[in-house]
């Protein structure tokens, strides 16, 4: 009988990966260190004042205790003043986001006044572990790692609070799906199995977004706990399958694997030649048409518009012009299935059915298309 196979990540890598293969083989494989941008710095240092705040005992520090702790832990303050390596791009930019953390550290006290009396804080950034077998191969294990924010002690249960610094609030469905959450509820059960007493229902977790002081809450059942171990090795499985391409997004704008990256080669190139000039005055011509196409195709819109209220204000259906004539036919266009609500159907169902969905569906073709962005993007 051969060794157990162990095999070691966390949902931060799992999440890598999922928003771009190439990223998650620089970070993670190659273990290629960075420096850290202005946004990681942000909230570091927000959820380090956090951590401070819910640690100490037995009272908890005051606004202005937690405000200085913050302030002298701020190292982008000095850096300008001593010529260090800053994430921000001038003194404007780092007071702006030193702004906003002060702000959001004085709301969140705000709010905590009006709570504290309904939770006790059992942990800040306690870390986790989860072992996960696969369900193909009785010698290969998953050891699952994470950090968990803080876990309180409510009137009813546990609260798992994830802290959140970004500024786009996610849906309820997005909480009630979340991978992490899922995972979050495992490491809990994991480490502490007495909680089960409460009822897995009253396990709470939640998002807390520090920007707005809104919490969005959610919680699991035993069948779709069950079913995260399967999706974990769905996604070891890819990982290994994969050759590592990029996944272009809104995210590469945060990304600093960008010098490293073939999708900004050509932003990064030391010797521009011909061939690049050349091929940048085409790009702008290529911009120029899109841009005549699109006001063309607007105005066509608004022609169409006048044409349908006319025919259907005469009660006809075809009108002439000394140019020809415009005739409106009906037409039905088939409905189709929603993809990607599909495929989400199809986990939940058993796994012999599952397979046999796999085994009609067609398979991926590749093909290549052209996305622009009117963003004029500059070296970093």
């Amino acid at each position: 009988m051969s060794d157990t196979k162990i095999i070691k990540t966390s949902y931060s890598a799992l999440d890598t990966f999922k928003q771009c293969p190439l990223k998650y083989k620089f970070q993670v494989i190659d273990k290629i260190k960075v420096p850290k941008i202005k946004e990681a710095v942000f909230g570091n240092k927000i959820h380090k004042a956090l951590q401070f705040f819910h640690s100490q005992q037995p009272s908890s520090p005051t606004l202005d205790e937690l405000l200085n702790y913050f302030k002298n832990n701020w190292p982008a303050r000095r850096s300008f003043s001593e010529g260090g390596d800053s994430p921000f791009f001038d003194e404007q930019e780092e007071l702006i986001y030193f702004s906003e953390a002060i702000k959001i550290l004085k709301g969140y006290y705000e709010h905590y006044l009006k709570i504290k009396d309904n939770f006790t804080v059992l942990g800040t950034e306690t870390r986790f572990e989860v072992l996960l077998e696969n369900p193909k191969n009785q010698n290969e294990k998953c050891l699952l790692t994470g950090i968990i924010d803080r876990i309180d002690k409510t009137k009813t249960g546990i609260e798992v609070i994830d802290y959140k610094t970004a500024k786009n609030l996610p849906s309820q469905q997005d909480a009630d799906h979340s991978l992490q959450f899922s995972l979050y509820c495992l490491g809990i059960i994991n480490r502490w199995p007495q909680f089960l007493k409460y009822g897995m229902e009253n396990i709470k977790l939640t998002f807390y977004y520090l920007k707005h002081q809104e919490t969005i809450s959610t919680t699991r059942n035993k069948n779709q706990l069950d079913r995260i171990q399967e999706q974990i090795w769905e996604k070891l499985e890819q990982i290994e399958k994969s050759e590592f391409q990029p996944m272009p997004s809104a995210l590469c704008d945060w990304c600093g694997y960008k010098k490293l990256c073939p999708m900004w080669k050509h932003l990064y190139k030391e010797q521009i030649t011909i061939d690049d000039e050349q091929a940048k005055k085409v790009v702008n011509e290529y911009f120029q048409i899109k841009e005549q196409n699109s006001q063309n195709n607007k105005k066509l819109d608004e022609l169409q518009e006048i044409i349908e209220t006319y025919l259907d204000k005469e009660k006809v259906e075809r009108i002439f012009s000394d140019s020809g004539y415009i005739t409106r036919l009906a037409q039905i266009r088939k409905g189709g299935y929603d993809i990607k609500k599909l495929e989400e159907l199809v986990k939940t169902l058993s796994q012999p059915i599952q397979e046999q969905f796999k085994s009609i569906k067609k398979p991926d073709k590749e093909f290549t298309t052209l996305k622009i962005s009117k963003k004029k993007v500059e070296k970093e």
